[in-house]
């Protein structure tokens, strides 16, 4: 499928970042929307980030410690759903005991969980976001960046980003160089700088969601590149994130449900 197709495909069905738009549409009081954040950056499964976020102050961080330890052999308390508290495929390696640490971490500094929240609102660009999300454990570069994302189109900080990041990546870096040889992009500059750019001005005239609030950018552009590399590689297609997001919110709860009403709908022959 040629990019721009696939990329209007994405925009079209709500496939591009269907957690963004759950999230969005379920109009969850502020504090709520802040643990449900930060709980998704650390575990980035909805089901477990909506159920944890009807927790506040020490409870929030009890189950969080009971989730990082992930222990059913140590009588803890099982999770709503399931026998194990899981982590999605981008945050898998956010587990064991530099996964308790973690979260020991973060209960330390701050008892209320909406604070770490709170305190990346007051930054104003993508790379102040990074910068500080990278100095929490177990966080690096590309969670941060999903962090700032997350904070301009969920949370509604505003954030200046920076308008390379397509170039800036592995992932979307590498989508540019299959796009090289990919001769469905009809254009004169062939280099990844060039389709890149050509990249954002396609986008450009499309609304960028949730909110529709603004033109797509280079957020958008990077997610699309993203997703079509895997695409290429035969490991996604259009209505594959949509569907196993509304599956992950199954069995957990209200806020998860609240979640799932606002979710797209699953994606048929596109």
């Amino acid at each position: 499928m040629d990019i721009r197709d696939f990329g209007d495909a994405l925009l079209r069905t709500g496939d591009l970042d269907p957690v963004y738009i759950g999230i969005y549409k379920a109009k969850l009081p502020e504090p709520q929307v802040c643990r449900l954040l930060l709980a998704y950056w650390c575990f980035y499964h909805l089901g477990v980030s909506a159920w944890m976020s009807q927790h506040e102050g020490g409870e929030f961080w009890r189950w969080m410690t009971v989730a990082a330890r992930n222990n059913p052999q140590a009588l803890e308390p099982a999770p709503p759903t399931g026998k194990l508290w899981p982590r999605g495929t981008e945050r898998r390696h956010f587990r064991g005991e530099k996964c308790v640490k973690a979260v020991g971490w973060f209960t330390n500094r701050w008892p209320e969980p909406e604070h770490p929240v709170r305190l990346l609102a007051t930054m104003d660009t993508d790379k102040a976001i990074i910068n500080k999300v990278v100095e929490w454990p177990m966080f690096g570069p590309w969670i941060g960046f999903k962090v700032a994302d997350m904070m301009e189109r969920v949370y509604g900080a505003s954030v200046k980003f920076n308008s390379n990041i397509g170039l800036m990546y592995d992932s979307p870096r590498a989508a540019l160089d299959v796009l090289v040889a990919d001769d469905s992009l009809i254009t004169t500059d062939r280099t990844p700088v060039g389709l890149y750019g050509n990249l954002l001005s396609y986008f450009a005239a499309r609304k960028a969601p949730p909110g529709l609030d603004r033109y797509v950018n280079a957020q958008e552009v990077e997610t699309i590149l993203c997703k079509w590399g895997s695409m290429k590689g035969g490991h996604y297609h259009v209505g594959k994130d949509i569907h196993e997001i509304r599956q992950a919110l199954n069995g957990w709860g209200d806020t998860a449900k609240q979640v799932l009403a606002g979710m797209p709908e699953e994606v048929v022959n596109e």
